[in-house]
């Protein structure tokens, strides 16, 4: 990513209001469980509109955990670095500055008690904390398959726990897609002119 200008952590809130918009707005969520009831033969896990809102909140929330964890990747090429380690005591700061803005932000879009706050910070930690270990693994064995990451075990079990399998497979392909819609919601806030 290009350093098209200084980064300062209201971009933060700018990219939370963004990503919850966008996924609205592209029903990432309904587009995915619809691929795949299709693609299974699986209708039995639509349970009217109640279910299907649950099932698009709390998906919705580990796509904005999982893109949270991404961006975090992601922005030190914004100062020309690679991976987090090489940023400068400063830099650091300001990254960290930006995601602490962007939870703040969703916290107020989604109203959140404290508990809630408590929760959305366990699960992130939970994210976080996997995505430091698959880097020090990947530095270390660059051979060996890497674990799963948390958003493909829990989608799955939110999607269709009766068949582990499918719903594994559809969720790490869904992953992959998620890492690709934070890349394209944070180039789009912070280059809005590249859009």
């Amino acid at each position: 990513m290009a350093r098209a200008r200084k980064l300062f952590p209201s971009y933060g809130s700018a990219l939370a209001h963004h990503v919850l918009a966008l996924l609205e707005r592209e029903r990432m969520v309904a587009k995915f469980v619809s691929a795949y009831v299709e693609r299974y033969d699986r209708k039995g896990i639509l349970g009217g509109i109640p279910r299907n809102r649950e099932l698009a909140e709390t998906i919705g929330r580990e796509i904005v955990l999982a893109t949270i964890v991404e961006v975090r990747e992601v922005l030190p090429r914004f100062f020309g670095k690679k991976r987090a380690d090489s940023l400068k005591p400063e830099e650091r700061e300001t990254v960290e500055a930006f995601l602490g803005e962007m939870v703040a932000a969703l916290g107020r879009a989604w109203n959140w008690s404290e508990e809630d706050e408590r929760e959305f910070q366990r699960d992130l930690k939970l994210y976080t904390d996997f995505a430091a270990k698959g880097a020090i693994k990947q530095k270390r064995h660059a051979s060996r398959q890497q674990e799963e990451p948390p958003f493909v075990a829990r989608v799955a079990l939110l999607l269709d726990a009766s068949v582990l399998e499918k719903s594994r497979r559809a969720s790490a392909k869904f992953y992959l897609e998620v890492g690709s819609f934070a890349q394209n919601a944070l180039r789009q806030t912070l280059n809005p002119e590249d859009n």
